[in-house]
């Protein structure tokens, strides 16, 4: 990686930080500087505004997030499996990058409408994953019938919270808060018929 690459990564990073600690809003490029240990001008070498780093932090999450739930699914067949795998990796990626997450999932209305669009395109292609595992599954009579969309937000809502209170102090490890959370998930889309 250039000198430059880091550098672009280094805002990215500081500047999700401080967007998660204070909100886009109130976050200003010259603080983003001041944690990158650069002049504030410097930031304008690698990206044209605040908006352009709020946008490659959410184009960032979304496609970090959405390529590793993928891979980890390429070799499963099973519906209840695939939906495991799918939580797990979703929990997993916003508590390891809960800057990153928090900023993507809070900040998404300091988008312009461009912007906005573009990031609501790339939610729909994450959230379609989910759906065609709830759909495969209640073909398969593994899950009851269900409003798949409804279901999907309501699993992507709750495994997404984890970034608004973890913290790395916390008794349960990562792997035991995906053990509960797919645990709550199966009682409400499991086929009790089947069990």
């Amino acid at each position: 990686m250039t000198k430059a690459e880091c550098t672009k990564a280094k805002i990215i990073n500081e500047a999700a930080y401080l967007f998660r600690k204070k909100g886009y809003a109130a976050s200003t490029l010259r603080e983003i500087a001041k944690r990158c240990g650069i002049e504030g001008g410097s930031i304008y070498f690698h990206f044209g505004s605040k908006q352009e780093i709020l946008l490659t932090i959410m184009e960032e999450a979304m496609d970090e997030l959405t390529s590793q739930v993928n891979e980890g699914l390429a070799y499963k067949s099973d519906p209840l499996e695939k939906l495991q795998t799918a939580i797990a990796t979703h929990i997993k990626y916003h508590i390891d990058k809960l800057d990153k997450t928090y900023a993507t999932d809070s900040d998404i209305r300091s988008l312009t409408n461009e912007n906005y669009n573009l990031i609501i395109k790339k939610r729909r292609t994450y959230e379609n994953i989910f759906i065609k595992i709830l759909e495969e599954g209640i073909e398969k009579g593994i899950f009851r019938k269900s409003d798949v969309k409804m279901t999907t937000f309501s699993i992507l809502q709750m495994c997404t919270g984890v970034s608004y209170w973890f913290k790395k102090d916390e008794i349960l490890s990562i792997d035991e808060i995906t053990e509960r959370y797919f645990s709550f998930i199966c009682g409400g889309v499991r086929d009790s018929v089947r069990e």
